[in-house]
């Protein structure tokens, strides 16, 4: 995605905070971050003024891969939650935010997250928080063409997991490793993470959704494989119920 395809991301997202009189967002979403940023991950956060500006904290460890994907205009690295705290803290200080609101994302946050994000050496006194979920939902409810791309890109991962699994299965194998040979194809395909992956057989298939055990697969058996890829921070979801060898009357009027 090109940088200015985050600038308008950008304009659109100061444009709603200074509506709802914010001062900053401090994200910690992964995908929220990604869609503003061009990378999102976990123990790291975002920091968005009102007036576009960009600063990011993440792990050590991970500054010089997020230099190399991300669009921002500060970084700073940290080695645990305890430097996450004081990063949050400086970034307040050098971005002159001493007080008003800023807005966190209620319904991702933890009570040990949120705890963090507002400790007293994390934030000014004078800096209230409010809700920032409904801000982040209006930003990407409408998918852009960049974005539909990388949704096409996540589905074709998950045709890749599906068609992997199919091909494996036979009797004597287990759940788990049909789950694995869908999660490697789609690894293979792009794919840095996955929403669960579902694989139920025989008289585990009355289960919604069955996390993969080590039950072994039988001849005649029913087996539901439900697949959901992370690609370049967006998800597709594709579920099949398949049988080994040829489906009886019952199972085929199912």
């Amino acid at each position: 995605m090109n940088s200015n395809t985050y600038k308008l991301r950008l304009e659109r997202c100061s444009s709603l905070m200074k509506e709802e009189g914010l001062e900053a967002l401090l994200l910690a979403k992964p995908a929220n971050m990604f869609y503003l940023t061009g990378d999102g991950r976990l123990c790291s956060f975002a920091m968005i003024t009102k007036d576009g500006t960009v600063a990011l904290g993440v792990p050590k460890t991970d500054i010089e891969d997020v230099k190399g994907l991300a669009e921002f205009d500060h970084i700073a690295g940290f080695d645990d939650e305890v430097g996450m705290i004081h990063s949050i803290a400086h970034y307040f200080k050098d971005l002159d935010i001493k007080k008003g609101a800023v807005g966190l994302e209620y319904t991702f946050l933890t009570q040990s997250m949120m705890g963090m994000l507002t400790h007293p050496h994390a934030k000014p006194e004078k800096i209230s928080v409010k809700d920032c979920t409904h801000i982040m939902s209006e930003l990407r409810m409408v998918k852009d063409n960049e974005e539909i791309k990388l949704i096409k890109g996540a589905a074709a991962a998950a045709d890749a997991g599906m068609k992997a699994a199919v091909e494996s299965l036979r009797s004597g194998l287990t759940e788990s490793n049909v789950a694995s040979e869908a999660e490697y194809a789609m690894r293979e395909s792009g794919a840095e993470g996955f929403w669960r992956t579902y694989v139920s057989s025989g008289p585990r298939t009355n289960i919604a959704h069955g996390i993969p055990t080590n039950r072994k697969i039988k001849a005649g058996d029913p087996v539901m494989i439900d697949i959901h890829p992370v690609v370049d921070g967006y998800s597709a979801d594709i579920c099949r119920t398949v049988c080994i060898g040829k489906p009886d009357k019952e199972q085929q009027k199912a």
